[in-house]
């Protein structure tokens, strides 16, 4: 009788061993935006918070909480009772900083808001979005990841790293581009060029798809883009302190030195100028069907539209005082 209570007493405390979470340390692990279910159990395998990835996956296909997990910066006991974790994850971490970056945003402005906020140091951070090893790890085609830095808020950590932060962006982009049906790589750098152009030219929804057409459209006859956007990013390449607020272009800007330059060169610039929003991928995917080959801004932030020269130059004129 008495060997029985105490194996009886010792099933109990192994139960609530198992059941509770035991505080033999706690460790910070920040699951990244778009993280898939199996993802996520390898995060915390890695870090000791689970004893195992396949345990850890089958309490979570029995509590229904798979499509419920969410991303963010989390400090955890290390427990063994992974439904305790999986009520953590569904309930949100914790971060120290909300940041917004806008569509539009360029690397270098991306910087500038996170160093604002103590998260990074803006020259480290440029420069490792430039690093070829690191732009490659995420499959980029690109010589910098311009462009694949996904405007959207987002919570961050001090803790993190600025290696980490990238990869929230790079990841949370993956998610959104995800959306369309992108061949491969090379197709879906393209669109990104032309939708950062997109992103830069257009204020008004309707409006994108019919520029994303005449940039096209040009590209088809031969004909340099001549977009003031490309122009102002190829300043801000050379000077960024001098040109990142000016807006507005002189005759000799139109002529500066760089492959960015599509006044002077043809076809799209060699890389995105700045970071597109969904809204301006879509654009760039699925072009208005018009025959445009000229745009100008009509000074309320919408644009006139034109088939040949002769209407384009008649309509500078119109909207000159305007602009």
């Amino acid at each position: 009788m008495k060997k029985r209570y105490i194996a009886f007493l010792i099933l109990i405390i192994i139960s609530i061993i198992w059941w509770q979470p035991l505080n033999i340390g706690r460790t910070e692990i920040t699951i990244p935006e778009g993280s898939t279910a199996q993802e996520i159990a390898g995060f915390l395998h890695e870090d000791g918070i689970v004893r195992d990835q396949k345990e850890f996956l089958f309490w979570l296909r029995i509590s229904g909480q798979e499509k419920h997990l969410k991303s963010g910066t989390y400090t955890l006991c290390k427990y063994k009772n992974p439904l305790f974790v999986i009520g953590e994850l569904s309930d949100g971490g914790y971060s120290d900083i909300s940041v917004t970056i806008p569509e539009g945003a360029t690397i270098r402005e991306t910087a500038c808001i996170l160093a604002a906020q103590g998260l990074v140091n803006q020259d480290a951070f440029v420069a490792l979005c430039a690093r070829p090893d690191f732009v490659r790890a995420f499959g980029i085609r690109g010589k910098t990841l311009e462009g694949y830095l996904f405007p959207d808020t987002y919570s961050f950590s001090r803790s993190q790293n600025d290696s980490q932060i990238v990869a929230i962006f790079v990841s949370n982009f993956k998610k959104h581009s995800a959306h369309f049906d992108i061949e491969n790589a090379d197709s879906l750098h393209r669109i990104v060029i032309l939708a950062s152009l997109v992103e830069k030219e257009a204020k008004f929804e309707g409006e994108r798809p019919i520029i994303a057409r005449v940039f096209l459209n040009r590209i088809q006859q031969n004909r340099p883009l001549e977009s003031c956007a490309t122009v102002l990013y190829a300043l801000k390449i050379i000077d960024f302190e001098k040109y990142h607020e000016k807006k507005q272009l002189l005759e000799r800007d139109l002529r500066v030195a760089s492959p960015f330059n599509t006044y002077t060169n043809l076809g799209l610039p060699p890389g995105p100028i700045c970071s597109p929003g969904e809204r301006s991928l879509a654009a760039a995917v699925s072009p208005a069907d018009v025959d445009y080959l000229y745009f100008v801004s009509m000074g309320n932030g919408r644009h006139h539209f034109s088939l040949t020269y002769k209407e384009h130059i008649a309509a500078k004129e119109q909207y000159r005082e305007k602009n």
